[in-house]
């Protein structure tokens, strides 16, 4: 069965602020060419700032558009429905000039720079303190904006300083403190902003030593994860005490499937695109699993992945 039109979309003066910012713009642009699990259907609006100080403008304007903006990083952990959304995007894939090491072991960073990338040349420089990330496959601002994590590190542990946009347009400092990150949160999603760039307190040490724990983070997640399969990562945050691939594990729910969507045969908490899944096999596996996950606990769990649909 057909999905029913989309209704036209609001103008507003979507066009009007690209051309006037420079910005590039794409109309009706597919999401699943945007995200790591490959599915879901179009983005009315699809901005790419090339720079902070643009983005923090054209971040601004759109807050004050009738559609919800939203930011897109290497959308590695988004579903986005099959009917797209009526949105505005964001993407930080052009805000990723080279890293710049500055005094005491500290490091600026771009909102689009690849986080395997960041890991890659912190280790050159004999930095150390993001090796934690190895094999995550995410943009710093979505690093920072959920506070990513693996091998007991997160982004929240080494951000010091959040560069975001303003509501006037402005590139404004956020100076960390100890409320802003908890698990898989910050409060950057807390509060609807949009992440520019960061800076990170990193400590000194021998490169190879770095290249050392790199690898063996490397291998470690390898053995656990699908690595090489198109997935949106974790799909529910972890209990303190409980780990819910272990649970999904022993619930006889690994390789449950439905249409092209299935429940990692190597980690229960995830859920791969195993044949053109549509993105509706994905949102019923999840509420599959919810539901399983709830009758064994008594507790509902919280969603990891960030779900794009219209209300």
């Amino acid at each position: 069965m057909n999905a029913a039109p989309r209704a036209r979309r609001p103008a507003w003066r979507y066009r009007e602020l690209a051309a006037d910012l420079g910005v590039p713009l794409r109309e009706n642009e597919p999401m699943a060419r945007h995200t790591t699990l490959g599915v879901g259907g179009p983005a009315d609006w699809f901005f790419e700032p090339q720079t902070p100080e643009i983005a923090a403008r054209l971040w601004a304007e759109l807050r004050r558009g009738p559609l919800p903006v939203r930011p897109l990083g290497a959308g590695s952990n988004l579903v986005v429905a099959d009917e797209g959304v009526r949105a505005a995007v964001v993407a930080t894939d052009r805000l990723a000039p080279p890293p710049r090491r500055l005094p005491g072991a500290r490091v600026r960073v771009g909102a689009g720079q690849p986080v395997p990338g960041l890991v890659r040349w912190c280790a050159a420089e004999g930095l150390a303190g993001v090796e934690f990330a190895e094999g995550i496959p995410a943009r710093v601002g979505g690093a920072v904006r959920m506070n990513a994590g693996a091998n007991r590190g997160t982004f929240g542990q080494a951000a010091r300083i959040v560069l975001v946009a303003g509501p006037e347009g402005t590139v404004d400092e956020h100076r960390v403190t100890d409320d802003d990150f908890d698990y898989r949160t910050s409060f950057v999603a807390r509060d609807g902003l949009f992440v520019v760039g960061a800076e990170l307190a990193l400590a000194e040490d021998d490169p190879e030593a770095i290249r050392e724990r790199i690898r063996a983070f490397r291998a470690r997640r390898r053995a656990s994860q699908p690595l090489q399969e198109r997935s949106a990562g974790c799909v529910f945050a972890n209990w303190p005490d409980q780990s819910v691939g272990a649970l999904v594990e022993r619930l006889g729910l690994k390789g449950r499937r439905i249409g092209g969507a299935e429940v990692s045969t190597l980690h229960g908490n995830f859920i791969v695109n195993r044949e053109q899944a549509r993105a509706a096999d994905v949102l019923a596996l999840i509420d599959e699993l919810r539901e399983a996950l709830l009758r064994e606990t008594g507790l509902e769990p919280r969603l990891e992945v960030e779900i794009w649909r219209d209300a």
